[in-house]
This record gives C-alpha cells, sequence and structure tokens, in this order.
C-alpha cells in the first residue's frame, strides 16, 4: 500500500492524472516485470507520457517519439515498457541521429566515435554472406529469414520468419526466454568452443531485438540492456561511398527497411555489388575504419537479415 501511494505520488508530481486502484496495481505490476513483461495498462496519453518520463526517458518531450511494440495488445497502453524510442536518421548529413550517437564510450582498443558509424566493408564478399551456398529461390510465405554468425563463422542454419515478428534473444534459462517466440541464440548447437570475447558478448545480449514487419517498414526494437548496430542499404544517405553503421541504444526502434521503397542495387569500390535487401545487426559492438574491428565479420555476435526478393 505504502508503495503504491509513493507511485501515485510521483506520477502525479510528472503530470500523469487521477489512477483508479485497478489501474495502478497494473502498473505496479508491469513495472516488477519490466522490459520481459507481457501485462498491459489501459489508461490516457497523460498517463504513459508521465510513466515514460518517470520511469524510462526523463527527457522525453513528446509521445510521438515513441512506438508501441508489437507484441503490446493495447491500442491505449500506458505501460512504458511496451514502448521503444525512435532513432531516426538525421538529413540532410552528416547522417548519425542524435540519440543513436550519444554516449558512445571513446571506447575499447583505440575505438573512434567520430568515425564509428562508417564502415568499408572491406572484407565482405559480393551479395550476402549468409547464404553460404543455399539457395535463396523458395520463400514460400518467409518475410526475411536470420543467420547468426559469430566473428566469421555462421552458427546454426538460417531461421525463416512467417510471423510479423520475431524475437531474437539470449536463453540460459533464465526469464529472458520463458513465453518468447522466435530465435533462442542459446538453444544453437555452437560445435566448436566460444572464445572468450564471443562468450562475454554473448552473456550480454539477454533480451536482445525484435525485428517487425510493419505497414511501414521492418523495425527493429532493441529490448537489450546494450546497444546494437545496424548496417543497412536502406539507412544510407544518397550519396554516401560507404555503408553506415547505426547505433541504436537500449529501449530505442528504428525502421531498418522499408519493402515499399527499396534501396537500389549499390556497388562500391574495390569491395563490389552489396545486397540491398541485406540488414546486419551486431550486439554490443560496433565496427569500422577507426575501430579495432574493421568490419562486422569481427564483430563476436551478429545478425544478417535476409529479406524477402519482391514477388
Amino acid at each position: 500500500m505504502f508503495r503504491r501511494r509513493a507511485l501515485r505520488r510521483r506520477l502525479a508530481a510528472g503530470g500523469a492524472p487521477a489512477m483508479a486502484d485497478d489501474q495502478l496495481r497494473k502498473l505496479v505490476r508491469a513495472l516488477d516485470e519490466g522490459a520481459v513483461g507481457q501485462t498491459c495498462v489501459p489508461g490516457s496519453s497523460p498517463l504513459l507520457l508521465a510513466a515514460t518520463r518517470t520511469f524510462r526517458f526523463p527527457d522525453l518531450k513528446d509521445l510521438a517519439d515513441l512506438r508501441r511494440l508489437p507484441h503490446c495488445t493495447e491500442r491505449q497502453c500506458c505501460n512504458p515498457y511496451h514502448y521503444g524510442r525512435l532513432c531516426e536518421p538525421e538529413t540532410p548529413p552528416p547522417p548519425y541521429c542524435r540519440f543513436a550517437m550519444d554516449d558512445l564510450k571513446p571506447k575499447e582498443h583505440g575505438e573512434n566515435t567520430k568515425d564509428a558509424r562508417r564502415t568499408d566493408h572491406e572484407r565482405l564478399a559480393t551479395g550476402s554472406l549468409a547464404t553460404d551456398g543455399e539457395e535463396r529461390q523458395s520463400w514460400e510465405t518467409e518475410w526475411c529469414r536470420l543467420a547468426y554468425w559469430e566473428l566469421a563463422r555462421r552458427v546454426g542454419r538460417q531461421f525463416g520468419v512467417r510471423v510479423r515478428a520475431v524475437d531474437v534473444f539470449g536463453g540460459g534459462g533464465g526469464a529472458c526466454g520463458s513465453g518468447r517466440h522466435g530465435l533462442c541464440l542459446d538453444a544453437l548447437d555452437t560445435k566448436e568452443p566460444q572464445v572468450e570475447q564471443v562468450r562475454k558478448t554473448r552473456a550480454k545480449i539477454g533480451l536482445g531485438v525484435t525485428l517487425s514487419l510493419e505497414s511501414d517498414g521492418v523495425w527493429l526494437y532493441n529490448r537489450s540492456q546494450e546497444p546494437v548496430f545496424v548496417s543497412s542499404p536502406a539507412l544510407d544517405a544518397a550519396a554516401a561511398k560507404a555503408l553506415l553503421v547505426w547505433r541504436v541504444a537500449p529501449g530505442h526502434c528504428l525502421c531498418i527497411f522499408d519493402p515499399a521503397s527499396p534501396p537500389p542495387p549499390t556497388t562500391l569500390p574495390h569491395v563490389g555489388p552489396v545486397d540491398p535487401r541485406s540488414v546486419r545487426i551486431s550486439f554490443a559492438k560496433g565496427w569500422g575504419p577507426k575501430y579495432s574491428r574493421r568490419d562486422v565479420t569481427a564483430c563476436p555476435c551478429w545478425l544478417e537479415v535476409l529479406l524477402a526478393p519482391p514477388s
């Protein structure tokens, strides 16, 4: 009871309207569950804004900066963990977003934040890395396929996605894997012993990411406690000579591809053709010419998203 009273006072101080006891109990349960929870809290826009400022993003100015996660079933949900904060590329260049590049550490092994958003894809072969000789013809009802990599070695087979939203997460028998459907990385048969940097990075993935096919594109929601780094032809400035790497902070989301406006085939100097329907996502570690990791194949744990060809 005391806790509910304290919560009511905090929300009121943040501009929230009066709440019924039942609504307050649901919000308390949702806050206890955190990012892993499924509890929806029906309510108003002022309550959502106050709750999100109080418990997630203190500097949030407008609800337009939020996007509801695909697993949320309540249209007027006020659970602050059921939303991601938009992380959109800015135009005109320089092509980085105010949220994506915030708080990049001056980084290990001499990594440089200024150039962290660029990559020359030096060792990436033409086309997609994830095919490994597998045919990409019979897509049936899949809208994408996932291939998980550790450094330059792919782990497991491609994972076909037919449902609208898919989770890619760590397992470890913990709460992060309970009740979730998708690609559990800890369930993959690695066959070979993991190197230390892979093992440490795998331990940080936790809730991982959610990939969702929505009416306005393919969205990535970062639900882990670490940033993820994304390279997608759909995010590049038109005049860019190299693909860009975007940092997506914990709790943020980004549209990584729009099937209605796919990027044209791209050829980079000294690299060759780049698959315009392939997106690469690295967990916790970025890459670029000034990093110790020059390209994505040097990242400990990363994912390639192969989007289905147009029908």
